[in-house]
């Protein structure tokens, strides 16, 4: 376990470098290429040596110097702290609830008889994986504007559709970025837990006189953790895909919208105020590289989770350590 977490932490920082590399990269070449071939674009874009210019940035970065960014090395760090803390706030709020929703889900599909919501949990997972996000947020959109329109004309509508606020403004994002993680760990959950609870040791608990409840929980719902973590896993990777289109959909200031704003030319950020940061390598850079740090750090908790609740993944690590000995 130890060499597991020492190995992954050491991975952690090589892998943000290179990501900071490519990432400058690509704007860097990017900018000079879209500036020529559209030229209604205002901003300028200098074409300039790749490497003097990506190292002069690094050190103006560990030096402390003004960074050539926003204006002011202060208002780059406050730009990227508040749009941080609201991506992790959506992301958090997001994530906590598709596994919520997603366990009492799937453990109602397995207590219900007939099996009616088992039945659709499938066609729902399906349909789920087929919609992508912005998808799922247009329909948001459509049903609220259908609502003021024609339900209830002249009403400020059910809920917001854009803008920031720890409030009602987050119901929407909250909903298009949970839903189809939600369906997906619902099935995985029914699935595997109805098929544990037909296995001989539940039989066995039966006849000795434990209840239902106490088999579900204190020996099925264990032993599908470590699946269900690693369907978690796949889900996050997922949810982080889909953050810069759910955050650049609804307006929501966070590091999604960020980027979105820099790669979209014209598209005015409401955390840039009026000046256009489109293909601007130090902006793009740090915004993936902070996107890219927070999934490698949650990816290394959930593992890290996998482990713990799975003796046979430590079993594995020690056997080949036993090996190496002998």
């Amino acid at each position: 376990m130890i060499r597991f977490i020492v190995r992954r932490i050491l991975i952690i920082p090589i892998a943000l470098i290179l990501i900071h590399f490519l990432a400058f990269t690509y704007a860097h070449f990017a900018g000079p290429i879209r500036a020529a071939r559209t030229p209604y674009l205002r901003q300028q874009f200098e074409s300039s040596p790749l490497f003097p210019t990506y190292f002069a940035h690094v050190k103006d970065l560990l030096s402390g110097g003004e960074a050539t960014l926003i204006s002011s090395r202060e208002e780059f760090f406050d730009l990227f702290t508040r749009a941080a803390g609201a991506s992790l706030g959506l992301l958090g709020i997001s994530l906590v609830a598709s596994i919520l929703f997603g366990f009492v889900l799937g453990l109602l599909a397995v207590r219900s008889q007939p099996p009616g919501i088992r039945r659709w949990l499938t066609p729902l997972s399906t349909l789920g994986l087929a919609m992508p996000s912005f998808y799922l947020g247009s329909l948001g959109i459509l049903g609220i504007v259908y609502y003021v329109l024609y339900i209830s004309p002249g009403s400020p509508g059910i809920l917001p559709i854009k803008g920031f606020g720890w409030d009602t403004h987050l119901v929407m994002p909250v909903i298009t970025l949970s839903l189809r993680p939600t369906v997906l760990i619902a099935q995985m959950v029914a699935g595997l837990l109805s098929g544990e609870l037909g296995k001989q040791y539940v039989i066995a608990a039966r006849s000795f006189g434990h209840t239902w409840r106490n088999i579900r929980w204190k020996q099925a719902m264990r032993n599908i953790l470590a699946p269900v973590l690693l369907m978690f896993a796949s889900t996050l990777r997922l949810t982080f895909g889909e953050l810069v289109v759910v955050e650049w959909f609804f307006a929501w200031p966070g590091l999604g919208e960020l980027l979105a704003s820099a790669l979209v030319p014209g598209q005015l950020s409401s955390q840039l105020g009026a000046t256009l940061y489109f293909l601007n390598p130090p902006i793009i850079a740090a915004v993936v590289v902070i996107i890219s740090g927070l999934f490698l750090l949650v990816d290394l908790v959930v593992s890290l989770g996998i482990r713990l609740v799975d003796p046979r993944l430590r079993g594995d690590e020690d056997l080949a350590r036993a090996g190496g000995q002998l």
